[in-house]
């Protein structure tokens, strides 16, 4: 089992310390949220609350998570750094796969790409992109970033990204790229991870783990429907991993969640951030009494080094 930490509501600039603090622990990875503007007034129901509002209030900070990624990495030596989740439809897939290697050039192979398709229609509206393509979008995002990471002047053409033959150099430190875990509770989204992702993430859970089984159970019932299909989208021989965030799971939860074959729980076991440094040491001595915990790997660069 890997442990990884949802660094939302953190401040920025405690990010690194709790992240470097983190690594000697042994938690395998941090997670940061994506959103580029709040609208003033907006209708759209946020997916993670029971009566669709957004809990963070309309002026909540919001903060580019490269930039907050590269502070954290260059604070730290091992621990993989992610995104939860990145609105991958609302931005080109070049600039995407720019800032991808240059983070990696600066820390190295250790990028997790956690992807959404947003809840949030109206920030795609201000940013002049039809929030109705925001799905078809995000899964061709995808595969132009596959493409522009592995095949250097392959191009891509497809609905919504004409990319003529360009050059992206450096390539990615991860080999062949970094994953590419898409998040997303619903069919649609399961479905999605499987034909695109090298992995999924839940949207997020609250109470028992029986939640978590039956998403697992439904993830796999989607699998059997793709591979009888034969749909040519999906690639039953790619790697795929399962990621959970959960707020502050028992260690006994984290366990059966192991028993599932969840592959990476992501935690915020604190109150208040301010709490977070003995929260997670806390969390961590209680979870590794019951579960093998895997830190993360040093970065094959280093390794060589």
């Amino acid at each position: 089992m890997r442990l990884g930490l949802n660094l939302v509501g953190v401040r920025p600039d405690r990010m690194p310390a709790l992240a470097a603090r983190a690594e000697e622990l042994g938690y395998e990875s941090v997670f940061v949220p994506d959103h580029v503007v709040i609208p003033v007034e907006f209708s759209s129901e946020y997916p993670g609350t029971d009566d669709g509002a957004f809990p963070y209030g309309a002026a909540v900070p919001l903060f580019d998570p490269w930039t907050v990624l590269a502070t954290i990495g260059v604070a730290t030596t091992r621990i993989r750094l992610g995104t939860a989740v990145y609105l991958l439809g609302l931005r080109h897939p070049i600039l995407t796969a720019r800032h991808a290697v240059t983070l990696e050039a600066l820390v190295g192979p250790r990028l997790v790409l956690g992807v959404g398709v947003g809840w949030l229609t109206e920030e795609f509206a201000a940013l002049g992109v039809d929030p109705r393509t925001r799905f078809s979008r995000t899964e061709e995002a995808a595969v132009a970033l596959r493409s522009l990471w592995t095949e250097p002047g392959a191009g891509f053409h497809g609905r919504h990204f004409d990319v003529p033959p360009v050059h992206l150099v450096p390539s990615p430190a991860s080999q062949p790229h970094p994953p590419i875990l898409f998040g997303g509770d619903s069919d649609g989204a399961l479905r999605r991870a499987l034909r695109f992702g090298d992995g999924w993430m839940s949207g997020g859970v609250a109470g028992d783990v029986a939640g978590v089984a039956r998403l697992v159970d439904r993830l796999a019932a989607v699998r059997v429907t793709l591979l009888a299909d034969g749909d040519e989208a999906f690639d039953p021989a790619r790697a795929f991993g399962i990621t959970v965030l959960h707020p502050a799971p028992a260690a006994a939860d984290v366990a059966r969640m192991a028993e599932l074959g969840v592959e990476r729980v992501v935690v915020m076991p604190w109150v208040t951030s301010r709490d977070a440094p003995e929260a997670i040491e806390r969390f961590m001595a209680e979870v590794a009494d019951r579960v093998d915990v895997e830190p993360a790997d040093r970065p094959a660069a280093d390794r060589q080094s």
